[in-house]
């Protein structure tokens, strides 16, 4: 029987650290293999941000809380004054760090046909903005609006 070969061995690459991090690593290897093992358990790597579809994801099943002054509501807008009070609340949400909002539209009961023009419009609207200001979007959960919301990803400011 042949003898099998151990596995390779693969480190994770630490992407940053602070400068502490890496002298006690450095300090660590010239000390010996036991010492810079001890140093690469203790780095640390970098929190990740979670991605647009994640935070969509944690929404819809109830993981994440909305906070307060995190939604605006169109209901009975007019479609130009609509467009305009959306675009500036996620502009200043994302200026202000927000990773989400709830944009309520209503469900347009009163509307001709029973069908919302908002419903139809907004979607449209997010996916002119989707790569300098919008992530992504979902419909929301029944408890902040269901079909007549949506929970909106913004999308990270450039630096």
């Amino acid at each position: 029987m042949r003898p099998r070969r151990p596995p390779p061995l693969s480190w994770r690459p630490v992407l940053k650290g602070t400068e502490a991090d890496r002298r006690l690593f450095e300090a660590a290897l010239t000390e010996g293999p036991v010492e810079a093992a001890a140093a690469a358990r203790l780095a640390r790597a970098p929190s990740r941000a979670p991605t647009p579809s994640s935070v969509l994801r944690d929404l819809r099943k109830g993981r994440r809380r909305v906070s307060d002054g995190c939604e605006v509501s169109v209901r009975q807008c007019t479609q130009p004054v609509a467009r305009q009070r959306i675009e500036r609340f996620l502009r200043s949400r994302r200026a202000r760090g927000a990773r989400f909002v709830v944009v309520i539209h209503g469900k347009g009961y009163r509307s001709p046909g029973g069908r919302s023009v908002l419903a139809r419009r907004v979607p449209e609207w997010l996916a002119a903005w989707k790569p300098e200001l919008v992530a992504g979007w979902e419909v929301a959960r029944p408890e902040h609006g269901g079909s007549g919301a949506l929970y909106v990803a913004l999308a990270p400011p450039c630096v």
